[in-house]
This record gives C-alpha cells, sequence and structure tokens, in this order.
C-alpha cells in the first residue's frame, strides 16, 4: 500500500513540476505575444530583475543602447511559436515612441490575413513603416479627436530578408 502512495506522490510531483516549467514559458511566450501585438508594454530588458527573470528562462538581451536611446535584442534558445510562426528574436527600438517587433519564420501574407491586416495604402507607405519593409497593418484603436495616434501592428518584410522571413509588432507612438 505505501509502494502506491510513494509511487503516487511521485508522479504527482512530476506533473506538476513539468505543469510549471511549461506555465512559465506559456507566460513568458504570452507576455511577448501581448506586447508584439500591442496589448501590453514591451518588456524592458534594460532593467537588472528582467533580466535575470529572462536569462534563467535562457533568454539573452544586447543591450545595442546608442545616446540613450532604446535598442535591444532579445534572442532565444528555444524559439518561440507566435501565432503559427517561429520566433527566435525580438527587437526593441525606442525614442520619440517605440517598436517592439519580431523577426519571424512563416508566411507574411498567412499572418497577416490571420491577424485582419490590410496592405499599407502607397500613400502611407513612408509613414507607416519602419523603413522598407511595412506591408500590412492593423490599428489596436479608432483614430480619434483624443487619440489622433492609436498604436499600429506593422506587419512586413525587410529587402534583403528571406522569402519566409518577416517582421511583426507594436509600432507605439508618443502622445
Amino acid at each position: 500500500m505505501s509502494y502506491k502512495f510513494l509511487c503516487s506522490s511521485l508522479l504527482i510531483l512530476g506533473f506538476s513540476e513539468y505543469a510549471l516549467a511549461t506555465e512559465t514559458n506559456n507566460t513568458i511566450e504570452a507576455q511577448f505575444k501581448a506586447a508584439l501585438l500591442c496589448k501590453v508594454a514591451p518588456i524592458d530588458g534594460r532593467d537588472a530583475k528582467v533580466v535575470k527573470q529572462l536569462n534563467q528562462q535562457n533568454i539573452t538581451i544586447k543591450n545595442l543602447e546608442d545616446d540613450g536611446l532604446i535598442n535591444l535584442e532579445y534572442h532565444f534558445a528555444k524559439p518561440l511559436e507566435i501565432m503559427n510562426t517561429t520566433v527566435s528574436q525580438i527587437k526593441y527600438q525606442g525614442d520619440s515612441g517605440s517598436y517592439f517587433y519580431a523577426v519571424a519564420k512563416g508566411d507574411i501574407d498567412t499572418f497577416a490575413k490571420a491577424m485582419g491586416a490590410i496592405p499599407i495604402p502607397a500613400h502611407l507607405k513612408e509613414e507607416m513603416s519602419w523603413g522598407d519593409i511595412g506591408q500590412y497593418y492593423q490599428y489596436t484603436a479608432p483614430i480619434t479627436e483624443e487619440n489622433h495616434f492609436p498604436s499600429i501592428i506593422l506587419i512586413g518584410r525587410d529587402k534583403n530578408a528571406n522569402s519566409d522571413e518577416f517582421y511583426f509588432g507594436c509600432e507605439e507612438f508618443d502622445s
């Protein structure tokens, strides 16, 4: 009888530890996904506590700060799966406003369609893109008298990117 109890306890403990590890990974993934989709503030890897927590999850941060501007890269030992894409790197750049975006592998058109994003009109290309990469966008809120510049989810491809590689993420403006 005591063997059954001991085995059951060890089995439950083993599953609990697995669930905790899975929950932590899902939480990190969920936090990055929410920030990429403009639902929460970007994860700020300039904070020593954040760096320590991310390092424990095998996420390294490169701080490429120059002249006080935000310029961070997050590198994942195990790529994140976000909305049917594989993400091994996220970048956070900012000055007056910020860009928090993922370098993703997958099909850009399928991703944009799933997001409900629409092509950027030619007359807005210069205004709504990170250089030459902006191809699709989605406002996160309507443009109103009170909110002239809502956050935007941008999806695009750099001219030097592989055919299965694209960028997506949140562009936020200072009010």
